[in-house]
């Protein structure tokens, strides 16, 4: 028996088997409609079954991955079989669509999904993606073309690409907030009881008429500190400034932890050697890991760049004046009121 064959087919067992067993315990505590019924995944125009048996390996193990959660192999094995042609991939299903949909309605998921791979110097990965009741929820194509890269490379790069595209698990539904209890109206407050004070004797009058008259009443202005400026604005802008230089911060962090990830996936291929069956699922993860970081880290220093620009208008918008005092004096006669000014 050839070692690498054998090697290749119980590595492809395993994932399996193992796959659906690492994610029953979350199972247990999840809804069930989450899961998701993985048809073997289907090899075009590959003759060496070595080869076959190592592209399904890379299939099965990039799909079960993040949160989808696999139904257990011999089930899917067993609602095959009682099949006419023991496959729903065409040309052995006519209507693979319906056939996927009586694959997950008898395994209790929520979703089946049929990965075919077609590989060569045009590498072509498609996914259909149907629910129990055989409507198709979605389907993508991947075609990438050889330049230079090695056939398992190239397939496994199609199948990440064609994974992050497709719309495998339904979306969760936020819980349902319960409605508030209305609060009490508050006590009455009691009654406002207002006592009139006695009328003023003319001569009162004339004689607080009198020292009131010319009085000056200076006018006040409310210094504030130059940092606080005159309104929100002066905080709000050193608040988005903070912000943006913590965003130039994290983007710098993501961008040196994204390229060391590229890098330490590349030394997979040092020498132009290829990494090992049991070391793709490290290499997938880091390149994945790289690229994430490296939009992250653009996304941050656009999002820093706004904070700090943001931050900058507005303290200049912002700038406090010098106030300029003034005196005003008002003067209250027999029937008449005068009112006498400074201007600064």
């Amino acid at each position: 028996m050839n070692p690498r064959s054998s090697s290749s087919t119980l590595l492809l067992s395993l994932a399996l088997l193992l796959v659906p067993a690492r994610q029953a315990s979350a199972a247990q505590s999840t809804d069930p409609t989450a899961l998701l019924a993985l048809h073997p995944c289907v090899v075009v125009g590959e003759k060496d079954q070595d080869k076959v048996r190592d592209y399904q390996l890379a299939c099965t193990t990039t799909v079960a991955r993040d949160d989808v959660r696999l139904v257990p192999s011999e089930q899917v094995l067993a609602v095959l079989d009682k099949e006419p042609k023991k496959s729903c991939a065409p040309p052995a299903s006519k209507k693979p669509s319906e056939c996927l949909g009586r694959l997950a309605s008898a395994t209790q998921a929520a979703r089946s999904v049929l990965i075919t791979i077609t590989p060569g110097q045009v590498t072509r990965v498609s996914g259909l993606v149907v629910s129990a009741q055989g409507d198709v929820i979605d389907q993508k194509n991947i075609q990438l073309r050889n330049r230079g890269q090695s056939q398992d490379e190239l397939v496994r790069t199609a199948l990440s690409r064609l994974r992050g595209q497709l719309d495998l698990v339904p979306a969760k539904q936020p819980p349902v907030a319960e409605a508030p209890t209305p609060a009490s109206p508050p006590p009455a407050p009691p009654p406002v009881v207002t006592v009139t004070p006695p009328p003023e004797t003319a001569p009162e009058k004339e004689k607080q008429s009198a020292s009131t008259a010319l009085e000056p009443i200076p006018t006040t202005t409310q210094r504030r500190s130059p940092l606080l400026g005159q309104s929100w604005k002066t905080p709000v802008a050193y608040s988005a400034a903070g912000l943006g230089v913590v965003a130039f911060g994290v983007a710098g962090f993501l961008a040196i932890s994204g390229d060391q990830a590229m890098r330490q996936s590349n030394t997979y291929f040092a020498d132009g050697s290829y990494p090992v069956i049991s070391d793709l699922d490290t290499v997938i993860g880091l390149r994945e890991q790289a690229s994430s970081k490296r939009t992250l880290a653009g996304i941050s220093t656009a999002v820093g760049a706004v904070l700090v620009g943001t931050g900058v208008y507005l303290w200049l918008d912002d700038r406090p004046t010098s106030p300029k005092p003034g005196i005003t004096a008002v003067s209250v006669g027999p029937g008449s009121v005068s009112l006498f000014g400074v201007l600064p």
